[in-house]
């Protein structure tokens, strides 16, 4: 047997594919909810080491909490060691698919209906798909979306011990696989809620892969069933909330009440088609969507495509005795969708790390796809020509992907243009530019985000996000222009629905303004009002720590910036200022 044909030589070829594309990235910065999961929050950056503490943060993700938390410990706020499990967890999910794919085709149903060639390489073509498919950037290169790839990482793999399980006789090794199974269903489920579906991942294998019979059968749905409510009561009461409880189901199923579940199933009927459109033709993809919600369910549009999907799961109904395999592909797509897409209302209606899991599905009826129509029916050196250039396509797609979501102002102004009407993605794209020293063209991406709206009484004003005057404030800064940052800032903490985290970013900017104007007592105030909203707040004190040393208090801020260090011991700022007070040196 050839050296490419022999399994370990699958997997190093699986390895080097994840490398290939995603080695780049390390460099990629913070981006969205990474700041108020990672960067700004005290859970993580103040962690003392106890489950306890990321528990009560966020019990139902805290597993990837915890490693979030790890990674602080090793590597603070530097974004490679991030990265760097980022990229392991896409490369185990990766090699979870190939193991998955490999114990599918030893299933009595499986190995019936596919060539000795297709059961060969068709485990290593689906993980090459899985791992080089730009779509699947997002879940790897944005960092807190590990907690989509770390989920379908346990996801997968619950798969392949419940496989192993059926495939097994011995009783002892069952009784293992059995256990194992078990693990990475609850580090699954304590990961990411879209995880929930595994029961139901399992009845599809039985019915699919399986011969069926009666009593099996119905064991098999009543303990799919019992799962199920498991997996609610567990949910229910890590919330503190009534299992039997209508109303708490009705809470903990709506992520926003500013749609209803029917608007919300109607929008992603068409949603799901965008997911599809972009696994078969991945163009125009978008790191931040402004998508249309549906007018009704009864909306023409969603009705066009639910009357699509309808098509497809006909198709696979009717080919679960034929290709069953075609049919598992199918009918696993949808279902891994279930969670993020059907009437649990959440506020971004569509985002493309919600495909990575789901993205197993069309993998694997694309290759099997290439593997039997296109080899079977055509020259087979032709056929191994087009299935590398696929594979070659995605990988250029997938690294010209992440270069762009290496430089954020590039990255968000290729948002702006294929979503001009998305609001957040002007304000970052002006926060970029402003961070950049560009504050006139930030100026003028924050403008672009500002909309007319119109009262009952039909009088126009300009909707003006609290991030939009945050930004403004600081290119104004940056102009000089301390006037206009001053009546902006004062506007601002004159509303009392400001969240005291962001009154405290306005009182930092508004002792910034202090200081360069010299005002160093007016500052020290400001900065110390920030604190008293923002007790966590590091720029703050960081902060008082230079209007400390510039006001010949030395001591009070070398304690200062010492007990940012502890928190943050890569800020070169902090440490360069620290050794010139300890030095008796003046700070710029």
């Amino acid at each position: 047997m050839p050296l490419t044909s022999r399994w370990y030589a699958h997997i190093v070829l699986i390895m080097s594919a994840v490398l290939l594309v995603y080695a780049q990235t390390v460099d990629v910065p913070f981006y969205l909810d990474d700041f108020s999961s990672i960067q700004e929050n005290p859970v993580i950056y103040q962690w003392k080491g106890t489950l306890a503490e990321l528990w009560n943060f966020s019990a139902l993700r805290i597993l990837g909490y915890y490693t979030f938390a790890l990674n602080f410990q090793v590597h603070q706020f530097e974004v490679f060691g991030y990265h760097i499990v980022n990229i392991a967890i896409h490369m185990l999910a990766g090699l979870s698919v190939f193991l998955f794919v490999h114990s599918l085709m030893q299933t009595p149903v499986m190995r019936h209906y596919l060539t000795d060639n297709s059961k060969h390489w068709l485990p290593l073509l689906v993980a090459l798909l899985f791992v080089l498919h730009p779509l699947q950037t997002q879940a790897v290169t944005y960092i807190v979306q590990r907690l989509a790839s770390m989920a379908a990482l346990f996801y997968i793999s619950a798969l392949v011990c419940y496989l192993q399980l059926r495939l097994e006789k011995n009783t002892l090794q069952q009784s293992a696989w059995l256990g194992l199974c078990l693990v990475f269903c609850l580090c699954a489920f304590f990961t990411k809620q879209n995880t929930a579906t595994l029961p139901l991942a399992f009845l599809l294998l039985e019915l699919l892969c399986f011969p069926i019979y009666k009593k099996r059968l119905q064991l098999i749905t009543v303990g799919t069933i019992a799962s199920l409510f498991i997996i609610w009561a567990l949910l229910a009461l890590l919330l503190g909330a009534n299992p039997f409880s209508l109303t708490a189901m009705q809470a903990l199923t709506q992520e926003t009440q500013e749609i209803s579940r029917t608007i919300y199933l109607a929008t992603q009927f068409s949603v799901l088609w965008t997911y599809i459109s972009l696994f078969f033709f991945p163009i125009g993809q978008h790191i931040d969507y402004s998508y249309p919600i549906a007018s009704s369910f009864w909306d023409t549009t969603a009705l066009l495509a639910l009357s699509g999907h309808l098509c497809i799961l006909i198709i696979a109904f009717y080919s679960v005795k034929r290709l069953p395999l075609l049919a598992l592909s199918i009918f696993f797509y949808y279902l891994t969708h279930l969670v993020e897409s059907s009437v649990i209302p959440i506020t971004d209606v569509v985002f493309e790390h919600r495909t990575y899991l789901p993205n197993l599905g069309l993998c694997l009826l694309s290759a099997w796809f290439l593997l039997e129509v296109i080899y079977k029916h055509f020259d087979r050196r032709m056929s191994l020509l087009f299935i590398l250039i696929i594979l070659v396509t995605l990988s250029v797609m997938t690294w010209k992907r992440n270069q762009l979501w290496r430089d954020p102002i590039a990255l968000w102004q290729d948002n702006t243009q294929k979503s001009p009407k998305k609001e957040r993605g002007w304000i970052i794209l002006g926060k970029h530019l402003i961070q950049a020293n560009r504050p006139l063209e930030g100026i003028q991406a924050l403008q672009n985000s500002m909309t007319r709206v119109t009262d009952e009484n039909g009088n126009q004003s300009v909707r003006i996000t609290v991030e939009t005057i945050l930004n403004l404030v600081v290119a104004h800064r940056m102009l000089k222009e301390y006037d206009e940052a001053i009546a902006l800032i004062n506007q601002a903490i004159a509303s009392p629905s400001l969240r005291p985290f962001d009154r405290s970013k306005f009182f930092v900017n508004q002792g910034n303004i202090f200081y360069e104007q010299k005002r160093y007592a007016e500052s020290e105030a400001s900065y110390r009002q920030a604190i008293q909203y923002y007790p966590e707040s590091l720029t703050a004190r960081a902060n008082l720590a230079s209007i400390l040393a510039t006001t010949n208090r030395e001591m009070e801020a070398i304690q200062l910036y010492e007990e940012i260090l502890k928190i943050d011991p890569n800020n070169a700022v902090i440490s360069e200022n620290l050794q010139k007070v300890k030095s008796g040196q003046h700070l710029n």
